[in-house]
């Protein structure tokens, strides 16, 4: 989904040097972008704005313009928005990076966006051009826009709110940086299982996707940031970007290779991951065909399935995670998602070889 960022209420190049500050037009600016420029110790730019600074490499003094409109501000490599504005007939070409100010969570619908902070009222972000935006058809224009672009990581991990304007977010996410940088297995160790799972779930739920089970939907619900609009089966993983997508993976493959036999929540499951990772002949090494079809039960049981059978109604009665809502005739099997459908067939299959 693009959005209009592009709407100029001022116009400003960026400072060659220290003395040379923003040069402002006559039209009034939104006071949260009003801004002050200096240089570090390094030369690099700092732009400071109301509640953001970000900090520009020296080489782009006098390469970057900076547009701003009522709820952003965007950064484009002057020579490539120049040329292809000139062929085009409109502003159009030569965009690094626009940072946003919202109360909602449109953002997530970028393929590339960075969350900067939360404040009072909303929260920052930056969101990052998908396409190649530089002026092709010049050698030296081009070569200096992707000079510029190679900075953009560097850019990312130069933006910051300023310490007066962060506010305490944390306790509403399981990690809140999940979508802006790597998560390691450190930041994974002691959880259990189901807050492994939960923090996948988090990932998910900040791009607006529901969830079948209503434990799991509850607890989004509980929380400031969500808004659930996207069915779980019309979900697309392809909105999310690179750090969400590799945390995700992370997270699985956590989930495939830990043992959390010894904790207590996971001792709940037969097999906790069998509805984020895919099952292997070493998990049921040693099992029966009871313990083989229990554990097939269990991944419709944490769809909230009922059983006809008695005993093993019971058993799941006894698990603090069980909500049993559908009978066994109602249950839809598509709710199932590709891990839950191969780990059954899988186990399936394994009860066959011991007939």
């Amino acid at each position: 989904m693009k959005k209009n960022h592009f709407l100029h209420t001022s116009f400003l190049v960026l400072a060659i040097c220290l003395a040379m500050a923003f040069s402002m037009t006559a039209m009034a600016v939104n006071a949260r972008w009003e801004s002050t420029t200096t240089r570090d110790g390094d030369n690099n730019i700092c732009i400071s704005f109301s509640d953001v600074q970000v900090v520009l490499p020296s080489s782009w003094g006098g390469n970057v313009q900076m547009n701003i409109s009522d709820d952003s501000v965007s950064f484009y490599h002057i020579d490539s928005r120049e040329k292809l504005t000139e062929e085009l007939g409109y502003d159009n070409g030569g965009h690094l990076f626009t940072i946003c100010f919202t109360q909602t969570t449109d953002y997530t619908d970028f393929p590339d966006y960075m969350v900067i902070g939360t404040v009072s009222g909303g929260t920052y972000y930056a969101w990052f051009p998908t396409d190649v935006q530089g002026y092709m058809d010049d050698a030296e224009i081009y070569s200096e826009y992707v000079s510029l672009y190679d900075d953009i990581d560097w850019v990312k991990a130069n933006m910051t709110l300023t310490i007066e304007t962060i506010i305490s977010v944390d306790s509403e996410y399981i990690f809140s940086q999940s979508s802006t940088s790597y998560l390691s297995e450190s930041d994974l160790a002691g959880m259990t299982a189901d807050e492994v799972q939960m923090a996948i779930n988090e990932i998910y739920a900040r791009h607006h996707r529901k969830f079948v089970l209503e434990d799991v939907q509850a607890y989004f619900n509980s929380k400031s940031w969500y808004s659930g609009t996207i069915e779980a089966d019309a979900f697309d993983v392809s909105v999310m970007n690179i750090y969400e997508s590799a945390n995700i993976n992370l997270m699985v493959n956590y989930l495939d290779t830990h043992d959390f036999s010894s904790n207590s929540s996971s001792s709940e499951y037969i097999f906790p991951q069998s509805a984020s990772g895919y099952l292997t002949n070493s998990d049921i090494a040693g099992m029966t065909a009871d313990e083989l079809q229990m554990a097939i039960n269990e991944i419709y049981a944490r769809h909230g399935r009922r059983f006809n059978t008695q005993s093993i109604q019971d058993y799941f009665n006894s698990k603090s995670w069980y909500s049993g809502t559908v009978s066994p005739e109602a249950f839809d099997t598509s709710v199932l998602n590709v891990y839950e459908t191969s780990n059954i067939n899988f186990l399936v299959s394994a009860i066959d070889a011991l007939s």
